[in-house]
């Protein structure tokens, strides 16, 4: 790059060029201003340094040609040749002066060694400081905005520069995502600057990006405006170009900190979005394979024909399936229960219905190790809570089955319900068995807890039942404490919120929908179609469901589920009682199937049959769409004879009229 030295001084011309040489610019001299003007038309400088006090034209007559004569300043501020004066005279009317005639920079005599290139190198090359930032200016001063300009490039600021603040309104709108700065004049033609900076604020809604006014006016009054208009700092003309990039440096580096923040925060998003999807995709294929393996181990187990000793090889089998299944339930429960998009359906429940089932539930655990389970109800009265069903029965049966883990053989479980005295259910369950350390009390609720323990009977844990067990409480908006001796046995106490008006006390039971007509149905009678296209899967529902005395049939695809929905009833009207339909399958999966099956229904003014979807999957998108596209319930694999009578129970021991 070639760079003209104007000034009179021989002395001074060479300590330049060496430095400005030393640095690998070519250097190239003038000796006056009217040398100046013909080296520029002859030499066209990437840059020139330019003396003020010199015989016959001074440099800000020179200055003022170039600018005006030889190199017009351009609108967008690209063209100009930067122009830095070196002079012993800095004050501020001079750096004014030297400003309004089309200078870039001033250097003060003397100056440091190194001083001279590194604002060469500065303007010519600009530093990445801030790099990647980009400021909008609006200014109707051609020299004003030429210098905010070649300031702002000096630093590696992108630039979009506009002549009043219309124009600059239109380009910010345009630009508002890229731009991370407004600096703008407060007195222009078309739109002052307080009008532009309230459309900014306003009209276009955007308080974040720093608004800088450049004003002559000092007054309080004038500066009380700009500040009722929105903006974010201001500086007086004339100014100093280490005061305007002192103000401004500020408002970038907050501004690339936001940046930076505001694109974690988006790069977290997304790796939690792909760890929703993988939980989507897994949990179908994850469970899948323990559906058959599990199933059919079952079955043999109950099949009298195999032996002692064999059946506790499956016994073992299946233990080993129920630890992996429950490790991947508690793996992907813990991720949905994590996850932005999971909400969960708040309706009244209630309370004892769900802790009585929970409890049945869990009994099988208990009768081995002669634990009795307790319920002792404080609250006088059947307690209703605004909650998720499925949630609060996965709190209450991760807390009695770890409370069963721990306690030996004849202990106690009791589960103790109560009222609060600021108005809060508390339910505290408590046992007489081991007890918890005093120091590892702090991290029973740590994912992958290290302080996972066999029970007293040896029961396996995954490590990750607490941590699901207090998101779920807190999605609940309660809270969950545990107080423990060794050797005396723990109580887990949670505190839930009780809903301003509890309605029904009665609230919503399934038992309630039981009629009288269909109650003494045989299960022989009860015809059931299955659509899979797993023949594993088909094959073990199959079998499940005709040793419990079903009339089973089976296909593969949602097309054949509709045609046998459709040629049955053309055969004989409500031949089937009740469909199972996984929603993953070729041809016509089960969310058209079921479509296509509720436009026949309609068209041909029949009954609706009960469609249930069939899915290893657990995410709650599922099940909202299976809702929405016509399905009736959701059951989850692996597939038990206990879900399916339920279902039965639910859906097919009632009057239609009912569901």
């Amino acid at each position: 790059m070639k760079i003209l030295v104007v000034d009179d001084s021989r002395m001074m011309r060479h300590i330049i060029r060496n430095e400005l040489e030393a640095a690998d610019f070519q250097v190239v001299e003038a000796v006056n201003g009217f040398d100046a003007l013909e080296k520029v038309i002859k030499e066209e400088p990437s840059l020139i340094t330019m003396d003020v006090d010199m015989p016959e034209m001074n440099g800000f007559d020179a200055v003022y040609k170039i600018r005006t004569d030889i190199q017009p300043l351009s609108v967008d501020g690209e063209k100009e040749v930067p122009i830095v004066f070196v002079t012993a005279n800095d004050t501020i009317e001079g750096r004014q002066m030297g400003f309004e005639v089309g200078a870039t920079d001033f250097i003060i005599k003397p100056f440091l060694k190194g001083e001279i290139a590194a604002t060469v190198n500065s303007l010519l090359k600009p530093d990445t400081t801030l790099q990647g930032m980009t400021a909008l200016i609006v200014e109707d001063s051609d020299i004003t905005r030429s210098i905010l300009n070649n300031i702002l490039k000096g630093e590696g600021v992108t630039t979009i520069l506009s002549v009043n603040g219309q124009d600059g309104f239109e380009k910010f709108k345009v630009n508002q995502q890229n731009i991370d700065l407004v600096i703008t004049d407060f007195m222009m033609p078309e739109m002052d600057g307080d009008e532009l900076c309230k459309k900014i604020r306003f009209e276009l809604g955007n308080r974040s990006v720093p608004i800088i006014f450049l004003s002559a006016l000092s007054e309080k009054k004038s500066m009380l405006k700009i500040f009722k208009a929105g903006a974010s700092d201001y500086v007086v003309k004339p100014f100093a170009k280490e005061e305007l990039l002192a103000r401004i440096g500020v408002h970038f580096e907050s501004r690339m900190l936001n940046k930076k923040l505001f694109d974690q925060v988006q790069q977290l998003k997304r790796l939690n979005k792909l760890k929703d999807d993988l939980i989507s995709v897994t949990s179908h294929d994850l469970r899948s394979p323990l559906n058959g393996i599990l199933g059919f181990t079952k079955l043999l187990i109950e099949d009298n024909s195999v032996e002692d000793k064999h059946k506790e090889y499956l016994r073992h089998v299946k233990d080993s399936g129920d630890f992996l299944l429950n490790l991947i339930n508690d793996i992907l429960d813990l991720g949905q229960a994590q996850s932005e998009k999971y909400e969960l359906d708040m309706k009244t429940v209630q309370v004892m219905d769900l802790i009585e089932s929970s409890t049945n539930t869990v009994r099988h655990m208990a009768t081995p190790k002669n634990i009795e389970l307790k319920i002792k109800n404080k609250s006088g009265k059947k307690p209703i809570l605004l909650g998720n069903k499925d949630a609060l029965i996965r709190i209450f049966n991760n807390l009695l089955s770890n409370a069963i883990k721990f306690t030996p053989n004849n202990g106690e479980v009791r589960q103790v319900i109560e009222e609060t005295s600021d108005g809060k259910l508390a339910i505290s369950f408590i046992d007489n068995g081991i007890g918890v350390p005093k120091g590892k009390i702090p991290y029973l609720f740590d994912r992958f807890s290290k302080i996972s323990r066999l029970g007293t009977a040896g029961e396996k844990s995954t490590g990750l039942g607490l941590s699901i067990t207090k998101e779920l409480i807190e999605r609940h908006n309660g809270t969950i404490t545990v107080t423990s001796k060794e050797g005396k046995g723990t109580c887990f106490k949670i505190v839930l919120p009780l809903p301003q008006k509890t309605g029904s006390q009665n609230g919503d039971s399934t038992n309630e929908k039981l009629g009288a007509t269909n109650m003494n149905r045989e299960p022989s009678d009860i015809r059931v179609l299955v659509a899979d296209d797993n023949q594993l899967n088909l094959k073990l529902v199959k079998t499940i469901m005709q040793k419990h005395g079903y009339a089973v049939s089976t296909v593969a695809d949602g097309k054949e589920a509709l045609e046998c929905y459709i040629e049955s009833l053309e055969e004989n009207a409500d031949s089937l009682d009740l469909i199972f339909m996984d929603l993953r399958m070729p041809i016509m999966d089960g969310f058209e199937s079921t479509m296509e099956i509720r436009k026949y229904e309609k068209a041909n003014q029949v009954s609706s049959i009960p469609i249930i979807a069939m899915t290893a999957g657990t995410d709650d998108a599922w099940k909202r769409k299976s809702i929405k596209m016509g399905l009736n319930g959701f059951i989850t694999k692996p597939i038990n004879i206990k879900q399916i009578e339920e279902l039965v129970q639910q859906f097919i021991l009632v009057d239609k009229d009912d569901l």
